[in-house]
């Protein structure tokens, strides 16, 4: 992807950012998995999404889909740039990479592949579009199977890609040390957000933010206090 050099200061300041917002998006996590766990373990709710959720595990383990996350994955490149005004001159995907290129960039266009589950958007807006048609409401289990499947796909991948190394796209959004902590959290939110969309009874989006809020406060108040003892024990330690 060609892409615009960062601004010097950006460069400075986005990890300083990363690392304070690292300890929001570990907390963010640890709320989302003790929230979410027990809501998806309605089965009876949760049933066709699981089952899809375990055709992705299994056809993942397969090695298949590389080159579709590709597709997926440069077209949300694409489309956020265009969102963004910033005109795309080229997409190539191949069977193991692709690029894009791009007049600019931000961090946006950069890291949106790693947060948009682009296939889930567009199977949910098939299946939209075929309620304003017909009567969807007999093809919800498959509808939920594929949004289980591509959810699944998007969070596989992704995790793939920001486990091995490092990404030239976290580098042009300002490095892995801003990136990670800034995806896991939106990922965090996303996946909470599209559960709440596709079973409105099953989380209260009220006590899911309220118990995240207080997961990243209790983080930050542990750091303070850890903080602030080293910092009277050092200076204890100087003036005896």
């Amino acid at each position: 992807m060609i892409l615009q050099s960062a601004d010097p200061l950006m460069k400075t300041l986005k990890p300083l950012a990363g690392i304070a917002l690292a300890p929001a998006a570990l907390a963010a996590a640890w709320a989302t998995a003790a929230t979410l766990a027990p809501a998806m373990g309605r089965f009876s709710v949760t049933f066709p999404l699981l089952c899809g959720a375990l055709a992705c595990l299994l056809f993942h383990w397969g090695g298949r889909g590389k080159r579709l996350y590709v597709t997926a994955h440069e077209l949300t490149h694409a489309l956020a740039a265009m969102f963004s005004g910033v005109r795309v001159r080229k997409i190539s995907v191949k069977k193991n990479s692709g690029y894009v290129l791009l007049d600019s960039t931000n961090a946006f266009i950069s890291l949106a592949p790693y947060v948009i589950p682009l296939y889930t958007l567009a199977v949910a807006a098939g299946y939209w579009l075929a309620g304003r048609f017909w009567n969807a409401a007999p093809f919800r289990p498959w509808f939920l199977a594929a949004a289980g499947f591509t959810l699944a796909f998007h969070l596989l991948h992704t995790a793939d890609i920001l486990a091995g190394p490092v990404q030239s796209d976290l580098k042009k959004a300002g490095g892995p040390v801003f990136s990670i902590p800034l995806l896991l959290l939106l990922n965090c939110l996303g996946l909470a957000a599209a559960l709440k969309l596709l079973f409105p009874d099953l989380l209260n989006a009220r006590a899911y933010i309220t118990s995240v809020l207080e997961a990243q406060s209790g983080a930050y108040r542990g750091i303070f206090a850890a903080a602030s003892y080293l910092f009277n024990t050092a200076k204890i330690s100087i003036t005896s």
